[in-house]
């Protein structure tokens, strides 16, 4: 082969392998990052939680029901956790100022919304139910939704933290408001408010710790009460807020994700199927 083609086709083959370098490299821009694996390794997570056996609780190994699905699901994105327990509002507050990272488990309101970054995924179903004394009301209570308690004429009795004064104020709905669950159990048990709203296993626990189990076979529940699932809140001041949230839709929509939401029952509502956290978990701020 003479000098002139040997030079020709050693160009040739230069500039090949140059378009083959600048094609990987414009693929390589283009591919999706995994969202999941935004954080390096074995970084800490500080949640801010309070008491709610046995959802989350310092009493057992795992802090909790709730809390033990969280260490598995951050271990899994391979970061560690930290439950730091506080009182409940506390625990929102120093969320929402950005002291912390994020706070669980709560359920969604519109105020809450726009206070902090709620992921797609739940971390827990809610089973709400309406607990009454079965000797004040016989036949039962058929109560479906917040309303049906202004129909019936009930009054209900409310922890002064909670959401649901809120609720019952919207609804014009005349509430007793005590300080604790230990107080509004007390009340309740007194015969002065007549229906007292709680999540199903905290509910049965706490009134079982308040008041003994004697007493609680005295009580029982309506059938379930529509509200929102249990969620982590993301701080919108804390620098890692948004970012984590991303990563936590991310996981939680990937295979070994949905597997962990199949285990515990646990899926997103209606109006926010898989897409919207595909979606969330890849936008841009």
């Amino acid at each position: 082969m003479g000098t002139k083609q040997t030079a020709y086709f050693l160009r040739s083959a230069v500039s090949l392998m140059s378009i083959a370098v600048i094609c990987l490299t414009v693929k390589s821009s283009f591919a999706q990052p995994d969202a999941s694996r935004a954080f390096g390794s074995g970084i800490e997570v500080r949640f801010a939680v309070a008491e709610w056996p046995p959802l989350v609780t310092e009493s057992r190994p795992d802090f909790g029901t709730i809390s033990g699905r969280i260490t598995k699901i951050f271990s899994a994105m391979g970061l560690n956790v930290r439950f730091e327990f506080l009182s409940w509002p506390r625990a929102m507050e120093l969320t929402r100022r950005g002291e912390y990272v994020a706070t669980f488990p709560w359920w969604q309101t519109s105020q809450r919304s726009v206070e902090f970054h709620i992921p797609a995924f739940p971390v827990a179903s809610s089973r709400h139910k309406g607990f009454y004394k079965r000797s004040r009301f016989p036949d039962g209570l058929e109560i479906n939704d917040f309303g049906d308690v202004a129909d019936l004429g009930l009054r209900p009795v409310v922890v002064a933290s909670y959401w649901h004064k809120q609720e019952f104020e919207k609804l014009g709905i005349g509430v007793d408001v005590v300080a604790n669950p230990e107080s509004a159990w007390r009340f309740l048990n007194a015969d002065r408010a007549d229906i007292l709203f709680e999540d199903e296993e905290p509910g049965w626990f706490d009134l079982t710790e308040t008041l003994g189990v004697d007493i609680a076979k005295a009580y029982a529940t309506t059938g379930i009460v529509p509200t929102s699932n249990l969620f982590i809140l993301f701080s919108r001041q804390h620098p890692d807020g948004q970012k984590l949230r991303k990563a936590f839709d991310a996981f939680m929509a990937s295979k070994e994700g949905q597997d962990m939401r199949d285990l515990w029952s646990i899926h997103p509502d209606e109006r926010q199927i898989l897409q919207d956290a595909i979606v969330k978990a890849r936008d841009v701020d």
